[in-house]
């Protein structure tokens, strides 16, 4: 009798097992590398990514070992991730504490408080006449401290112009395959050797309440542009184009505006170095100090003979090079981006132009083992769709920074998921905030991020995340580089 039960227990427990194997699977037990692999593959797995081109890289910055891979050596667009290869050889070539250095002269005498010839500016490819660097919304304000510098020389009037030699960068003003749609827009400001508020100025446009006006405001107000206005007070709808004729600085302003609405639209200036002139004489004006004269461009008259003849004033020195750095990096910002590859064409090419700078970031990045027919770089920031770079490349680039004697400045410019730049506002309040510095990467059907992730542990991760060529809401690719922010930073060796 036990027998048969025995028996009969051991072909019920078969059958029971039988049936469970045909309906359950039983994922083995995964060490935490290959269990982090695993949950970045469920991350990437999502349908919405079907016409999706992904790129994923994650090394330990100490031991190399490649934790997760997949399209690593693939060439993709990196939009502003385009900004790490700038930076780094920016950074390694100029060191943290370069300082741009503009030069102003005067020709002629001064006689009586007044300067008898003309104000001679000699610019540097200077981006930093900024309200960012000021602590002052007017970036005008930090020509006070040139009045001061002028009167503190006798000079109280100029009778003649203020002349601009911007000969350190060439005449190219806008990247190579820059889209023709956005060139109206601050964040395709034009390049030159003098920049002012960042080559863009502010069209701000306010209607009360009742519908009853409008007034439109630029910022800084020089009169430097034209407004032309096509725009209507409508209570059903808010619709407006604001754009800047090519070549001019006409800016339209089209289409309807709701009561009480308040519109603001950032727009690129043309000619950089008269939009610095015009600045400088408006504030010297301002402040006391009469200009009879008119900002000129010395390219646009023989000006050999007043520059031979020209006296030092005194030197304007811009914030080091490490300030400047956390702009161009955490705010993402272009103009600076492109400015500095021209800056090393300048330093250490033939002349301050893409193609010499470009030049010598492909040679400093060599050292860290970047072939340089093996990756595109067309332009310094990143707005260019021909740029081509793979997650690999930036690993590369980030892990050598790491070791570098100024590795730790470096860091220091990336944005700080939940603090600061441009992931400030994302991963708040999750295990990746203040545990991630990384640069992303945005245009049309583009976003990636790259940089440093600090583990659970302790141990420092490089990562690289590439998403090319979605169709899907911006919104879940960032999402999904979110989480695999999170599972990197609480990724533990140790885990069982």
């Amino acid at each position: 009798m036990r027998l048969i039960f025995k028996l009969s227990l051991l072909l019920i427990v078969n059958l029971f097992l039988h049936n469970c194997v045909g309906t359950y699977h039983f994922r083995p037990i995964l060490s935490p590398e290959e269990e982090l692999a695993h949950q970045i593959d469920l991350q990437i797995a999502t349908p919405e990514l079907e016409t999706a081109l992904v790129g994923i890289m994650v090394q330990s910055v100490d031991t190399g070992e490649i934790l997760y891979h997949h399209n690593a050596n693939t060439l993709m667009m990196p939009a502003s991730n385009e900004k790490i290869p700038t930076s780094v050889a920016a950074l390694i070539k100029l060191g943290p504490d370069f300082q741009y250095k503009t030069l102003v002269y005067a020709t002629d005498t001064i006689e009586g408080g007044i300067l008898k010839g003309d104000l001679i500016v000699v610019g540097s490819g200077d981006p930093t006449f900024s309200y960012r660097f000021y602590k002052h919304p007017d970036s005008s304000f930090i020509f006070q401290a040139w009045a001061d510098s002028l009167r503190s020389k006798g000079i109280h009037a100029i009778v003649g112009d203020i002349i601009g030699v911007d000969d350190v960068f060439d005449d190219e003003s806008l990247g190579y395959g820059w889209t023709v749609n956005n060139l109206s827009y601050a964040n395709s400001a034009p390049i030159g050797g003098f920049m002012y508020n960042e080559n863009m100025a502010q069209v701000i446009i306010q209607t009360d309440s009742l519908g009853e006006y409008m007034d439109i405001k630029v910022i800084p107000d020089l009169g430097y542009l034209q407004i032309e206005t096509d725009l209507e007070i409508n209570p059903d709808e808010t619709e407006i184009l604001v754009d800047r004729v090519p070549e001019t600085n006409r800016i339209r302003i089209l289409g309807k505006i709701q009561p009480g609405e308040r519109y603001i639209e950032d727009v690129s200036i043309h000619d950089p170095t008269l939009y610095f002139l015009n600045g400088l004489k408006w504030e010297l004006v301002l402040l006391g100090i009469n200009v009879y004269g008119e900002p000129i461009d010395a390219d646009s008259f023989a000006v050999e003979k007043k520059l031979s003849e020209k006296k030092l004033l005194f030197t304007h020195t811009s914030a080091p090079f490490k300030e400047i750095l956390k702009i161009l990096m955490k705010e993402s910002q272009n103009l600076y981006a492109e400015s500095m590859v021209k800056l090393l064409g300048h330093h250490f090419g033939k002349e301050g132009s893409f193609e010499e700078g470009a030049k010598i970031v492909k040679q400093t990045l060599s050292r860290f083992g970047l072939e340089q027919d093996s990756y595109s770089y067309m332009d310094g920031s990143g707005l260019c769709r021909y740029n081509y770079i793979s997650p690999a490349h930036l690993v590369k680039i980030l892990r050598n920074m790491y070791y570098h004697r100024y590795g730790e400045i470096f860091r220091q410019t990336l944005p700080i998921a939940g603090v600061d730049g441009t992931i400030g506002y994302r991963m708040k309040r999750t295990v990746a905030q203040g545990k991630t510095n990384a640069k992303t990467g945005t245009i049309s059907n583009v976003r990636c991020l790259s940089g440093y992730a600090t583990t659970k542990d302790g141990e420092t991760l490089v990562f690289s995340t590439m998403f090319n060529n979605f169709l899907c809401s911006v919104n879940v690719v960032m999402d999904i580089q979110d989480r695999i922010c999170m599972l990197l930073t609480s990724f533990s060796r140790n885990s069982n």
